[in-house]
């Protein structure tokens, strides 16, 4: 598909693959901008009724205007190939960025409050999103994530689903479905249709997936998987710090009457579960550390005269600490500059280049990158120390 067009969108490269199709990179040649091409599936254009549901939710879905949601351009088909034009959301898939043990609880509840108010709103406009993991969410530069295909996900016809829950392969088998399937709500297994509930569900599943670093219910093949779905329970739930853990359980509930009714009591029970992790600090600092107030001191002009010296003092040290600096500057331009080392590593970068490093997303960024040295929270650190400490270079790029 590269250098080819579809209507007016040229196509790029590919950004990845699913059960519904191929996501390219394009542009918009009447608009002039950056857009994400979504080549769908044969097997979703050629079915008459996959095809009708689709263009149904597409125009649902072009009607969501929230800053957490991807919004949907466009759809059409040409030349035989059927296609969603979304907004292009730079950043990783929040799957890449959750390591083996976890995220910080500070980051899960940051992200999951953002996932659950993006719901909520869709799911007060009529549109459940079905297909939510953790492939289809976008964490963008400065650390805010965008959801993506809602109700545009892989489909599964009710006379596939019991093929598929009962099969014995293995999931790697299985092609895409094994990477919707552990969010599935044991309602939808049993051929259920995807509600509000099945989306609070699959809330759970990446709750827990960002605090542990697993997912809640594994097993080898599809039959096992769902089996651990239906009746199983969460090996690490106890692992998992209050209150955060009561909210996950809440998500996670077999029974879907037994779950939150919406996503807004999902929201609004983490924000208090992140304002838990961060009390406000008291007013008075005395009787935070549980000391009596400072009693009046009677002798003011020793109080003058103390204020005085540590002024003078202050100002002494400035004075020395701008002449030392005015110094070092004259001396290290008199230096000779030796030429940059040139270390060759295709797979991980220069180790030695400086990047700039999003502590709050969990991205680096390149030198004479858009975003480097801009992101509301970050510090300097060579490429090296960000990959040891498990930073991830944005968009999967890696500084040379």
């Amino acid at each position: 598909m590269l250098g080819k067009t579809l209507d007016h969108y040229e196509i790029g490269d590919s950004l990845g693959q699913g059960g519904s199709g191929v996501v390219y990179r394009g542009r918009d040649l009447r608009l002039e901008r950056q857009v994400a091409i979504k080549v769908l599936a044969n097997d979703l254009r050629d079915d008459e009724l996959a095809w009708g549901r689709l263009l149904r939710e597409a125009r649902l879905a072009s009607q969501l205007n929230h800053p957490h949601i991807a919004a949907v351009y466009d759809l059409g088909e040409e030349d035989g190939q059927a296609y969603i034009v979304m907004e292009y959301v730079e950043g990783l898939p929040l799957a890449d960025l959750i390591s083996d043990g976890g995220m910080p609880s500070e980051q899960v509840g940051r992200y999951a409050v953002q996932i659950s108010d993006a719901l909520a709103y869709a799911h007060q406009q009529g549109v459940i999103h079905g297909d939510l993991k953790g492939s289809n969410i976008i964490v963008t530069p400065e650390g805010n994530v965008k959801l993506l295909d809602f109700g545009l996900g892989r489909r599964i016809a009710r006379n596939g689903m019991e093929e598929i829950t009962s099969s014995r392969l293995p999931l790697a088998e299985i092609g895409a479905t094994g990477g919707t399937l552990p969010y599935l709500a044991p309602e939808v297994l049993r051929g259920g249709p995807t509600n509000i509930q099945s989306d609070v569900w699959a809330v759970g599943v990446l709750l827990y997936q960002m605090a542990t670093g697993e997912l809640p219910f594994r097993g080898d093949t599809s039959f096992d998987l769902s089996l651990e779905i239906m009746v199983g329970t969460p090996e690490k739930l106890d692992k998992i710090s209050e209150p955060l853990c009561t909210t996950l359980r809440h998500c996670l509930e077999k029974d879907p009457p037994h779950r939150f009714a919406c996503l807004e009591e999902v929201a609004s029970a983490l924000k208090e579960t992140t304002s838990s992790d961060h009390p406000a600090a008291p007013a008075d600092a005395n009787a935070a550390a549980g000391a009596p107030p400072a009693s009046r001191a009677p002798h003011r002009t020793r109080q003058w005269w103390w204020a005085g010296a540590a002024t003078t003092l202050l100002a002494i040290a400035l004075a020395g600490m701008y002449t030392r600096h005015a110094w070092e500057v004259r001396h290290a331009a008199a230096q000779p500059v030796e030429p940059a080392k040139v270390i060759n590593s295709f797979a991980l970068g220069n180790p030695q280049v400086k990047v700039w490093v999003n502590t709050r997303s969990g991205t680096y960024h390149c030198p004479g990158s858009r975003w480097y040295g801009k992101t509301a929270e970050g510090e300097y650190m060579t490429q090296k120390v960000a990959q040891d400490k498990g930073y991830h270079a944005v968009a999967s790029r890696v500084c040379m």
